[in-house]
Formats: structure tokens, sequence, C-alpha cells
């Protein structure tokens, strides 16, 4: 009997092992595959921290938005709604501390509520900010994505593409030049 028991409590400790992992992987999948396509501008980020391993460290443009329905704070969860700009770049429209009833939204962590001036303001960090490659593609793909993204500069042709779906957001595409990462990388 106690070995039954065992026997029972190691398989449900198992299938919850293997379960969680398989979980975030099929969620992943279906945003790749169902969600909305967004388009976020980037912006430089500390050189001497830019590239840890093998992926390339994104900064983005927007990284506040208005915050409504409760207050936020730092480190707390919020859920930031994305709609498609004039410019047919993505924009974090509002954060708010629950998931919004229609439109597109994904989850980040804020960094601090705005204060003074910026009050009622959200700043956040996006969760899609580390792009994975080959590693023998990483320090050239850092390179070209310092060239087209200088400090102080907004550069259109430096971008990463998103997909959102259920309040969940993955990185699809790191483009430097207009072009996707590796194509650019190998064309260079």
């Amino acid at each position: 009997m106690k070995r039954s028991l065992l026997l029972m409590v190691f398989a449900v400790v198992a299938m919850a092992q293997v379960g969680a992992p398989v979980t975030m992987i099929l969620r992943r999948e279906a945003t790749l595959r169902l969600g909305r396509t967004y388009k976020f501008r980037t912006r430089p980020v500390d050189p001497v921290d830019a590239f840890r391993g093998r992926y390339v460290w994104l900064g983005f443009e927007q990284d506040h938005a208005p915050m409504v329905g409760g207050q936020l704070e730092r480190g707390m969860i919020g859920y930031a709604r994305v709609e498609t700009g004039e410019d047919g770049f993505a924009a974090v429209r509002a954060v708010s501390a629950v998931p919004p009833k229609e439109g597109d939204y994904f989850k980040v962590r804020m960094t601090y509520p705005g204060w003074g001036s910026n009050a009622g303001a959200a700043h956040f960090n996006m969760p899609f900010d580390r792009f994975y490659l080959e590693e023998t593609k990483a320090p050239a793909a850092e390179r070209a994505y310092w060239e087209h993204n200088r400090r102080g500069q907004t550069n259109l042709a430096t971008y990463a593409v998103v997909r959102v779906h259920e309040g969940d957001a993955a990185l699809m595409e790191l483009y430097v030049g207009g072009r996707p990462v590796a194509e650019y990388v190998k064309s260079h």
C-alpha cells in the first residue's frame, strides 16, 4: 500500500514537471501562430552590457504609458494594451492592473510609477528584450544593431517584430537596416 502511494505521488510530480514546460511551449507556439503582428521601435542600450551569451539585448523607444484602472507599484505585473499607430509601429496606449476586456495586450513588469509632472504614467520593461540567434552570428548581429541604432537617434530601419495573443507576447524577428538581422549579417 505504501509503495503504491509513493509511486502515485512520483507519477503526479513527474507529470507536473513535464507538464509545466510543455504548457509554456504550447502557449508560445499558439502566440506565434495565432497572434497579431506588431513592430516595436528599438532604441540603443548600454553598449557595455548589450550582448550576453547568445542573444542581443534590445531596448525599446516606448517604456511608459498612461496608467489606468488602479495603481501599480514597482515589480508588479501590469497589462499593456497595444495598438498599431499611424506610422505602422506598435504603441502601448495604456497599462492597467487587470487585463483589458478588448483589444490586444501583454504582460509587463513595472519598473516604477510616474511621479511629479509624469504622475499617472506606468514605466515598464518589455517582456521580449532578448533576441536569440546562432552563437557564431551573435557578435556580428550586435555590431549591426549598434551601427543602425545609435544613442540619441530614432531609426525606423531597426525594429523588433512581435506577435501578441491573449496576454502573451513572442518576439519573432529583429530587423536591422530594414532586413532580418541574420540576413543582414550574412550579406555584410
